[in-house]
């Protein structure tokens, strides 16, 4: 029988003495300023180049696909073929929101692409026909249950069944044995507390936590890592992709989160 996500995991930072997760997001010239790839660069090169630069410290690659709507499968293909030669996890980074059928569909195409995970909103209220469906297409599903930004402090606090929303849909998330689920890094600039991240240690006892948040967001990983151990799948986008030197960056952000690991 073939590894879960969850093994794969495990696999890829042993394999990798790495935490890290490089999440890429292609802006095309022009899109926003500043932080996008060269003109007349092409943006599968581009990826692939990135992917090459970062691949000695990274144990995965998120890839952000609402910035590769042009891509074809083929180009996908290319993409996470390139990622897993280099001892590394693909996570397509979709969440994915919907009814059945449809989630069914992107679990199937995200499987043909190459992809190890893909991200899933559980806003529909189907998160465990949707961790079915994932387990059927042999690709991990990663479900949203905390996020860092402002906005959802307003959602989490919602009760349901007279559990605060995030709450429920960690226990909804243990119940489906999902094999991962995000959890931002707690910061002074967000809602996350650590009361919050304590709960949550308890309930999720085997998912692997992906950690958005750290670099230009400012999160602090060390209660993450406190908590969840090598668990932790800590992305870090922007900061080493549009760096100067990504693979110095990816270097040093590798090393930042062994050191704080070593403390626990």
């Amino acid at each position: 029988m073939s590894k879960n996500f969850r093994g794969l995991w495990a696999d890829a930072v042993e394999r990798k003495s790495s935490l890290l997760c490089v999440g890429i997001d292609a802006a095309e010239p022009g899109q926003r300023g500043a932080q996008s790839y060269p003109q007349g660069v092409g943006k599968l090169s581009w990826t692939l180049g990135i992917v090459d630069a970062i691949a000695p410290y990274a144990a995965a690659v998120k890839i952000n696909r609402n910035y590769y709507k042009d891509f074809s499968r083929s180009d996908m293909q290319i993409l996470t073929q390139k990622i897993r030669e280099h001892g590394m996890l693909s996570i397509d980074d979709t969440k994915l929101a919907d009814i059945g059928d449809t989630n069914a569909a992107a679990l199937y195409h995200a499987s043909q692409e190459g992809y190890d995970a893909l991200t899933y909103a559980p806003f529909p209220g189907n998160a465990l026909q949707t961790a079915e469906q994932a387990k059927s297409q042999g690709i991990g599903l990663i479900m949203l249950v905390l996020m860092s930004n402002p906005e959802f402090k307003l959602m989490k606090d919602a009760l349901i069944g007279g559990l605060p929303f995030y709450e429920y849909l960690a226990h909804q998330a243990e119940k489906g044995d999902v094999d991962g689920v995000v959890i931002g890094a707690p910061s002074v600039h967000n809602h996350i507390t650590i009361d919050e991240l304590d709960k949550l240690a308890t309930i999720l006892t085997t998912a692997t936590i992906l950690v958005p948040g750290i670099g230009a967001q400012g999160g602090d990983i060390g209660p993450i890592l406190q908590r969840f151990g090598r668990r932790a799948i800590v992305n870090v986008g922007r900061a080493i992709i549009y760096a100067a030197d990504p693979a110095q960056v990816a270097k040093q952000y590798r090393d930042q989160i062994a050191t704080e690991l070593a403390q626990f």
